[in-house]
């Protein structure tokens, strides 16, 4: 994924797109290119992640700017809506059905029918592992079981491109693994590209190495996730540091390239410190210690959030 040039390789690929909502702005001037493999969109809620993929779907049209979607325009295209498979980041599933009853509806939807169908069902529920759970309600499900059934869904009809909307979303670590092995494999081993959203970036790590970063409508970062994280190093960060004897700290503290600032809290035994390089300090706080005959008993970031990160990359 590059956010320079264009090729037939392009999954989905935007220029300067707006849409807005009244006086409400869902995407400004947004620029994107997505490549295949697994993509992935990262952004707090209310950042724009939601109306890129109307856009995508084609489900609203765009006020300004351009938009394709595997080389065609997605706005009144119904060919180019049996191409995607959509799994929503909401509640979908119909709780008085069994999984079976929801893929067999979801399969006529895309004129799917017979033995075709009923083939190509047990096929999907062993893919996403709920096999066992096809003739149970779907109202039963656990979380993470719902999360597969809906990927199931948006998977039955052999999509070329693959959207999940916020598939972790309030599962346990245990599922949310399970969940990252089986889209890894989706690309991998069945050749869909993927693109998947999430407001939590070591998320997305353990997916893909692509990564764009949306606040407030804009794609304020994009590509490689080293690259991502370089960039999120430079963002300034204020450590709160607690302890004894904090003072000495402080004071050699001021003498560090690194540090912008040194501000005592409410007691002499904390302090706020604004850092320009937050790798530095960590690895120069043994020393540190040492040198001030401190001791430390509590140490955390004020700025170690996605909000704060984003504010700084976009005011860069």
């Amino acid at each position: 994924m590059t956010g320079e040039g264009s090729g037939p390789q392009s999954i989905i690929r935007t220029e300067a797109l707006s849409k807005w909502y009244g006086e409400v702005i869902g995407l400004n001037n947004f620029n994107l290119d997505v490549r295949p493999g697994i993509t992935g969109i990262v952004g707090p809620n209310g950042s724009g992640k939601s109306t890129l993929f109307k856009l995508v779907l084609g489900l609203i049209r765009h006020n300004a700017g351009t938009i394709t979607v595997l080389g065609r325009k997605p706005w009144g295209n119904a060919d180019l809506h049996s191409s995607i498979g959509f799994c929503p980041d909401y509640e979908s599933l119909p709780v008085d059905s069994t999984g079976r009853e929801y893929l067999a509806l979801v399969g006529r939807l895309h004129a799917m029918q017979g033995a075709e169908l009923s083939k190509r069902i047990d096929e999907i529920a062993k893919l996403v592992e709920m096999g066992r759970a096809l003739d149970r309600k779907t109202g039963g499900y656990s979380k993470g079981m719902k999360q597969r059934m809906k990927i199931a869904g948006a998977l039955l009809h052999d999509p070329e491109l693959l959207i999940l909307d916020e598939p972790l979303s309030g599962t346990d670590p245990l599922v949310r693994k399970d969940i990252i092995d089986l889209i890894k494999r989706l690309n991998r081993d069945h050749g869909h590209d993927v693109v998947v959203s999430s407001h939590v970036l070591f998320e997305i790590e353990r997916m893909t190495h692509n990564v764009v970063l949306i606040y407030k409508g804009r794609a304020v970062a994009s590509g490689d996730i080293s690259d991502i994280r370089d960039l999120m190093d430079k963002h300034p960060h204020n450590i709160i540091v607690e302890g004894r004897g904090i003072a000495a700290m402080a004071k050699l503290l001021l003498d560090r390239d690194y540090v912008v600032s040194v501000a005592f809290n409410d007691s002499k035994d904390s302090v706020t410190v604004q850092v320009s390089r937050p790798d530095d300090f960590f690895d120069g706080l043994p020393t540190l210690i040492d040198e001030a005959q401190c001791s430390v008993t509590k140490m955390y970031s004020l700025d170690d959030n996605l909000e704060a990160i984003f504010r700084y990359l976009v005011g860069r």
